[in-house]
This record gives C-alpha cells, sequence and structure tokens, in this order.
C-alpha cells in the first residue's frame, strides 16, 4: 500500500470518527426523552475554552441506603441511575451495574461512580450510623455559552434557578437540550 494512500485512509478513518460521534450526539438529542434536572452551577472560566458552565447535579450524589438497587459499588463502575418523572425535577429510585427494566414513568441514565463512600450521621433517634454513598458522573457536567455569558450563571440573581433540560436516550446516554433559568430557555444546544 501507496504511502498516498495510507494517509488518505487514516485520515477518511478520522473524518468517519468525528461525523459519527457528531451524529451519536445528535441522535441522542432528537430521540431522547426531555428530563429537567436541579444544578448548581461552578466554576464558569476557563483560559482556553471560553465561558462554560461546569453542573453539579443533585441526582450527582446519591445515598444507597434510602434507594434500592445494587449496593456495593467503587470509583470507574458503570452505572445506571433509574429516575423517576417528578415535579418540577426527575428524581433517583435506584441505582444498578447493568441496565434495570425502566417501567413507565421511568427512564435509566448512564453514569460512570466517581468516588463511593461510607458517611456518618444522626438521624431523628440520635444515634449515629453509617451510610454509602456515591457521586456519579453523566458526562453532561460541563456546558459551554457564548462569550461573556458565564458569570450570569455563575452567580445567578436573587430568585433565579438555573435548570438544565436533558435529553435521555433508549441506551441511558445523556446530552444537555438546553439551559433554563426558572423555567425559561436561556441557551439552546444545536448542531451549528
Amino acid at each position: 500500500m501507496g504511502t498516498k494512500l495510507r494517509i488518505a485512509l487514516i485520515i477518511a478513518l478520522q473524518t468517519l470518527a468525528l461525523f459519527s460521534m457528531i451524529a451519536m450526539r445528535q441522535w441522542t438529542l432528537s430521540t431522547g426523552t426531555s428530563v429537567t434536572l436541579e444544578t448548581a452551577p461552578i466554576d464558569p472560566r476557563s483560559l482556553f475554552s471560553g465561558d462554560y458552565v461546569r453542573l453539579n447535579y443533585k441526582i450527582s450524589d446519591i445515598r444507597l441506603d434510602g434507594i434500592s438497587g445494587d449496593s456495593e459499588f467503587k470509583r470507574h463502575d458503570c452505572v445506571y441511575v433509574l429516575l423517576k418523572e417528578s415535579d418540577p425535577y426527575w428524581q433517583p429510585v435506584s441505582v444498578h451495574h447493568n441496565k434495570p427494566t425502566v417501567p413507565p414513568g421511568h427512564l435509566a441514565i448512564k453514569g460512570e461512580v466517581n468516588y463511593a463512600n461510607e458517611i456518618s450521621w444522626n438521624q431523628e433517634t440520635g444515634k449515629s450510623e453509617k451510610a454509602k454513598n456515591i457521586n456519579v458522573r453523566y458526562g453532561i457536567e460541563s456546558y459551554f455559552l457564548p462569550e461573556g455569558e458565564g458569570r450570569g450563571l455563575e452567580r445567578p440573581k436573587e430568585g433565579e434557578k438555573v435548570t438544565i433540560l436533558v435529553a435521555v436516550d433508549r441506551y441511558g446516554n445523556a446530552g444537555i437540550k438546553s439551559l433554563l433559568v426558572n423555567g425559561n430557555e436561556r441557551f439552546r444546544e444545536s448542531l451549528f
């Protein structure tokens, strides 16, 4: 095989890989179920990337003692969190190593365990007990914004609530559809 043919093949494979990544993301956004998630935005600026918001979701920190499903997790485990539709935000119901059967009004979002630990706390009885806790990353923890918009979302005005509308496809993959402030769309994800 000639050098020119090898170079052309490498370029074609790289181009195909990029287009497939874009297509998979667009497929998730187009076909996925829309889910509103409660967030806490932090750290909106990157010297190299421009304005963005790093997001921390309420469904990222899960106490395993009050939820069904599997109970033993370690860092980097692939997990599926079964979410139930609730008003106004979707809530975790169970956590599993494998994709569970999804009943109506629920969906499974795929993530990776960032860390797992045991924490102590005082219950109503006044006893100190141990509880297992995991932190999950879903791949939707950052959102890039137009230049100059990040600071306003880092420190929302009093009474403003930042939430995220996410699309979750049937495989559990998630993608951010739009960023909402007080329920109104502020930024929408688009292909171009």
